[in-house]
């Protein structure tokens, strides 16, 4: 009896699998096809999981953020003011307007994020890019806070002009009788 057990033990582990969503890239291949995740299932696996790791998406696509907005602003003279370009407070994400550093409308960028934002909520993005982008924003975060910084005629004394953009995520999922990630 006790061998039987054994063997029916360890059938059920050997058949088992997690597959782990916890980086902004498998997050992205979610997104674009959701049975993407069964390609990362071993042949062997009679039942198959899948475990988010919400929180570790968060930072990976932070951290994606912050390294591509640097890269675009390195060789601005004002980069030393700033350490940051993205980060997050719990499920808030904060980005700094790449219109402090370029000769861009900030306005026009806001616009830019507003829209993708919106298109996410309604599921009418076609971009794949995009759709990682801003999919990621509205299920992911509560906001995205856009930080437009400006200086005065000197360059001196800057000012930090904080634009909210709410994703309406928790009323999105409570609707469904969801609980947001």
């Amino acid at each position: 009896m006790m061998r039987e057990l054994t063997i029916i033990a360890l059938l059920f582990l050997v058949g088992c699998s997690e597959y782990k969503l916890d980086t902004f890239a498998k997050w992205c291949e979610y997104i674009i096809d959701e049975k993407s995740v069964e390609k990362h299932q071993p042949f062997w696996a009679v039942f198959p999981g899948v475990s988010t790791h919400h929180d570790a998406i968060r930072d990976d696509f932070v951290k994606f953020l912050d390294d591509t907005h640097m890269e675009k602003v390195k060789n601005s003279a004002n980069v030393s003011s700033s350490p940051r370009m993205a980060w997050r407070e719990g499920t808030n994400l904060h980005l700094t307007n790449l219109s402090s550093y370029f000769e861009v409308d900030q306005e026009e960028i806001i616009a830019e994020w507003r829209r993708g934002i919106e298109k996410a909520k309604t599921n009418t993005l076609e971009d794949e890019a995009d759709k990682c982008l801003y999919e990621t924003i509205s299920n992911l975060f509560d906001s995205l806070h856009i930080h437009s910084m400006t200086a005065d005629i000197f360059g001196k004394n800057w000012t930090d002009h904080v634009t909210v953009i709410d994703t309406d995520r928790r009323a999105r999922f409570g609707k469904h009788k969801l609980t947001p990630p």
